[in-house]
């Protein structure tokens, strides 16, 4: 099989359930390397706070570490940059593997995004003053009135989605629901994906054990040194999951055992939006992983889907 149709590997599944751990056993297995599929992992910062991954030298890592914390990064980007690095590894005669939890990125890259529509910055900040005067809701209003079907799936506070849908409406002149159609397209690249998912109690503890180790690691320390960064954070940083409740304890508004119940509360809100969204991906294997499997036999499971592989 030529490398362009082979399948490319790709591992996701919720926040918390261990796709770091038992991608790095994959990537040796497969001799691969990982391209890291995580809208907040490329800022460099937050490491605690966004779990970044420290991986060993026989499984690098890519897309890690890759843009100043005022930078923005988008899906459009991910898709250029993962086409990049697919060939490139695969030109070094090694494997691509992806691995993350940001599906709306995965999901960029199987389909595409079809026409790009660029950042209005002088709407944007209409928006964003409509929004901060009247609500998020005003947003939701507007939006109704001009891609229902969008506004539909959005919820009513998320105001920076809504204001990218109505963006995407301006510059284009089409309802961003319409573009979001052609993700029914088939695979612009073939893909073989497995999905990791752990019992509702097993993620709980597993995302309590994690909220607790950030303030045990210093993730306050690492939000207070964000919070004085100049320039200043992107937006898109800003969104890092989490962030707020950190702000809150440093403030004296949250206890530090209230901040880790923020925490733990967001990140299991959070882990059962990417299970919606990776419903989407129907071709997706997904493996049940039980509470004390370690690693390494996740691993042989995932690469048995795949077919192939070396023992490592």
């Amino acid at each position: 099989m030529s490398s362009a149709a082979r399948p490319i590997p790709c591992l996701i599944g919720a926040t918390g359930v261990g796709k770091t751990a038992v991608g790095i056993v994959v990537a040796r297995r497969l001799g691969a390397e990982v391209i890291s599929c995580d809208a907040l992992t490329v800022y460099r910062g937050l490491s605690i706070l966004t779990a970044k991954p420290s991986p060993p030298p026989d499984a690098p890592h890519h897309l890690v570490d890759v843009c100043s914390p005022d930078e923005t990064y988008s899906a459009a980007r991910f898709l250029d940059d993962a086409d990049r690095l697919v060939d490139e590894i695969r030109g070094r005669g090694r494997e691509a593997l992806i691995v993350g939890g940001t599906a709306l990125y995965l999901k960029a890259f199987a389909k595409g995004i079809g026409p790009r529509v660029g950042r209005d910055e002088a709407l944007r900040a209409r928006l964003e003053a409509l929004a901060a005067a009247e609500g998020p809701q005003a947003l939701w209003d507007l939006l109704e009135s001009q891609d229902p079907v969008r506004a539909g799936e959005l919820h009513r506070n998320d105001t920076r989605r809504l204001v990218r849908a109505l963006e995407i409406v301006a510059a284009s002149g089409r309802p961003a629901s319409d573009l979001r159609r052609e993700w029914t397209a088939p695979d612009r690249r073939p893909l073989s994906i497995v999905g990791l998912r752990r019992g509702a109690a097993d993620l709980e503890a597993r995302i309590r054990r994690r909220a607790a180790g950030m303030l045990a690691e210093g993730v306050a320390e690492e939000v207070e040194r964000l919070a004085t960064a100049v320039p200043p954070p992107s937006r898109e940083l800003r969104q890092a999951l989490g962030l707020g409740d950190v702000e809150a304890y440093l403030a004296g508004r949250l206890s530090r055992e209230a901040c880790i119940d923020r925490l733990a509360l967001a990140t299991r809100q959070f882990a059962k939006r990417q299970a919606t969204f990776f419903a989407q991906f129907d071709a997706a294997h997904w493996l049940d992983v039980e509470p004390d499997e370690p690693p390494t036999e996740t691993a042989a499971r995932v690469v048995a889907v795949y077919g192939r592989g070396t023992s490592a």
